[in-house]
């Protein structure tokens, strides 16, 4: 009966744990160490329980065997003749006893040894085998060892799961945002490993009898509840871009975790009450087996992401990588430049925000004309950078990986500047724009093996603090919110070498550290990429770090580092003759059907202008006018690219199209007005999930 029980309990206990919600339609790279892991528990739950099984099917074989044997015997004594009866009334059958061949009678056993005797001895009695024989399977009654040895399991599994596992884990899963290899942080992850099994170890013993069965219950719980959390109730929070989380929205989520966690501790106590045998051995089992699951589905997934086509082992282990890194990013030409800047979603909605409260905020714009009508190709970095440099437009029919091969080898703009002559460099995050450096090749000037230096520390607390954020229960979530581009504060730029990351208090100390100098080239095309209003926010309007900024304060920010760059370009007497576009890659983010419009800055400096007072326009612009104006800028002509920015009238009737998570919109004419933009279609979700957002 009692290993009936643990089998029930176990299957209850596993299934509980182990079958998903069904969230998604499709299997993306997250999902799918899910699915090993719950083929792993249910192979293993099954082999348990078979064994429990046979075990409990051989003990009634035993003895349904033993009990024919012993019937069969009992009538062979009563056929027995009589002068075998050691009873000497051979008349009266209620006299009669069993009968013990000589062969088989037990020494002593007519006289057996007293309790004194014993302990005369030294041997124990039966009362203290008894003893002994209940604390073997009661551990909370024996003694430091016994206790320290049974909370080994527990132990090992919440060290393993929400330190080790889970930060190995998160940086294979997030090449693009984790921008540091396994190998550079792995040996210190293994120490805390190890640091936190052993502290956990060494203490839960430390408790008795009741109170250390309760700790223990607690630590199951807490191990049971955060795996689920972690995998399989965190719907609802998406993606973590650095935008700060709508608690307020989560009330549901945050009701449904309580509850969730507080009944699997109340039913873990409960049962350890009054089912302890069952539930000592399942405090054993269940460590094990999320230990056995945990280091498959990991194994499962290092195959699979290393097996993908445009990864390699160099992702995550220290190899040398060719990447764009930041050399020559202070050197623009020594004559003609065409520099174009990316302040990461900034709209024209903090446009309106800056200029409300500092009217001439951008009077500093020297000779730049600002539109009011641009649209981007796409409502995220991916796919939109990739489509405003090479020109090839996202289509979601194909992977992350062959867009942005056939992309840049197509990119005609590039390979035209390369053939002129001109210098190009591209300072921007490896993985939304470019995953392998072969698709830059022959374009970029400044890929070269690239190499990080990792402050171990930093780099261990924000995998932590990410961790937490994932396995622990909604109304603790707020304060482990981490923004991705807080990995990169663990990075430290060595030289030349070093991968260029969006971090713009790396790229101000950079410009003012070294200054801006001339390259030796005598054209350049020059791309930086900057975080802009982005989140995490936490710049002011004087290049400050801040705990909480704001989109317009950090946007003003990072707008007067562009103010700085251009301030030595004067200096320099190279500001005159480039062509500066000042632009962003998207506006807010909005996942999904669009509410209204939405445009993204763009100020344009053509060569020559300087001396003049900053312009508007309202003529409908888009990625597609940034070749004519670059060629333009460098040659003179827009060499058959379609026309300049500048070149676009207020009034145009031009066609664009925006992507917005999937969703295809056609744009007519003027794009402010939103009777203009036309959903015409939605891309299929083949893709979704699948490519970086």
């Amino acid at each position: 009966m009692k290993r009936f029980r643990i089998a029930l309990i176990y299957w209850i206990v596993a299934l509980t744990l182990f079958t998903p919600c069904a969230v998604y339609a499709y299997i993306d790279p997250a999902t799918t160490t899910y699915i090993i892991q719950i083929i792993t528990a249910l192979v293993v739950t099954i082999g348990v329980s078979l064994s429990v099984f046979l075990y409990r099917f051989r003990m009634i074989s035993s003895k349904i065997r033993y009990g024919i044997y012993g019937l069969f015997n009992r009538r062979r004594i009563d056929r027995a003749p009589k002068s075998l009866s050691p009873v000497g009334n051979d008349d009266k059958e209620e006299n009669l006893v069993g009968y013990i061949f000589p062969e088989y009678a037990i020494p002593g056993a007519e006289n057996p040894p007293t309790v004194e005797a014993m302990e005369a001895l030294g041997e124990p009695t039966d009362m203290e085998k008894a003893d002994k024989k209940e604390t073997r399977h009661e551990p909370e009654k024996g003694n430091y060892r016994k206790r320290l040895l049974f909370a080994l399991p527990v132990s090992a599994a919440i060290a393993l799961s929400f330190v080790l596992f889970s930060c190995m884990d998160l940086v294979i899963e997030n090449p693009a945002d984790i921008p540091f290899k396994l190998s550079a942080i792995l040996p210190t992850l293994i120490l805390v490993t190890l640091v936190c099994f052993a502290v956990l170890l060494f203490v839960i013993p430390l408790f008795r009898r009741w109170l250390y069965l309760i700790v223990v219950s607690v630590a199951v719980a807490i191990l049971i509840s955060g795996y689920i959390q972690g995998n399989f109730l965190n719907r609802g929070l998406n993606e973590l871009t650095g935008d700060a989380i709508d608690w307020g929205l989560q009330k549901t989520l945050t009701v449904e975790s309580v509850i969730f966690w507080v009944a699997i501790l109340v039913v873990i106590l409960l049962l350890a009450h009054f089912l302890k045998p069952a539930m000592r051995v399942l405090y054993i089992f269940i460590p094990i087996l999320l230990i056995i699951i945990q280091t498959a589905g990991l194994i499962s997934l290092g195959t699979s992401k290393t097996s993908e086509q445009g990864w390699n082992v160099a992702m995550f282990w220290n190899q040398a990588q060719e990447m764009l890194t930041i050399d020559g990013l202070h050197n623009p030409a020594s004559e003609k430049n065409a520099i174009v800047f990316v302040l990461d979603r900034f709209d024209e909605n903090i446009v309106s925000g800056i200029t409300a409260e500092d009217p001439h905020f951008f009077d500093k714009l020297d000779g730049f004309t600002m539109f009011d009508d641009n649209i981007t190709y796409a409502a995220s970095t991916f796919p939109s950078v990739a489509g405003m440099l090479t020109g090839n437009i996202y289509r979601w029919d194909q992977s992350d990986t062959d867009y942005f091969k056939y992309a840049w080898a197509n990119a005609d703009l590039m390979h035209k500047l390369v053939d002129d002559g001109v210098d190009v460099r591209l300072y921007m995050d490896f993985g939304y724009a470019y995953n392998d450096s072969a698709q830059l090749k022959g374009i970029a000037s400044n890929i070269m093996e690239g190499s990080i230096g990792i402050n171990n520390r930093i780099a261990l607390v924000k995998l932590l603090k990410l961790t937490a954020f994932r396995y622990a229960p909604m109304p603790a979530k707020p304060y482990f919110w981490i923004s991705p581009t807080e990995f990169s504060d663990a990075i430290a730029l060595t030289d030349k070498t070093s991968p260029y990351i969006s971090n713009d208090f790396a790229f101000y100390d950079n410009i003012t550290t070294y200054g801006l100098s001339p390259s030796s080239a005598k054209s350049a095309f020059i791309y930086y990429h900057l975080q802009g209003p982005h989140g995490p926010l936490n710049m002011d309007e004087n290049m400050q770090r801040v705990e909480l900024s704001t989109p317009e304060k950090q946007a003003m920010g990072s707008m007067k580092i562009v103010y700085e760059y251009m301030r030595q370009l004067k200096a320099l007497g190279l500001y005159d003759d480039a062509t500066i576009i000042i632009t962003a890659d998207h506006g807010v983010y909005s996942p999904g059907e669009l509410a209204g419009p939405v445009h993204a800055i763009l100020f344009v400096k053509p060569a020559g202008s300087s001396g003049t007072p900053l312009a508007y326009s309202h003529a409908p612009v888009s990625p597609a006018q940034l070749p004519g104006t670059v060629m333009e800028g460098l040659f003179g002509d827009t060499e058959g690219f379609a026309p300049g920015y500048l070149d676009i009238k207020d009034g145009s009737e031009m066609n664009r199209e925006y992507e917005s998570r999937r969703y295809l919109y056609e744009i007519t004419g003027d794009g402010r007005d939103f009777a203009n933009w036309h959903l015409s279609g939605e891309y299929s979700d083949q893709w979704e999930g699948k490519v970086p957002r």
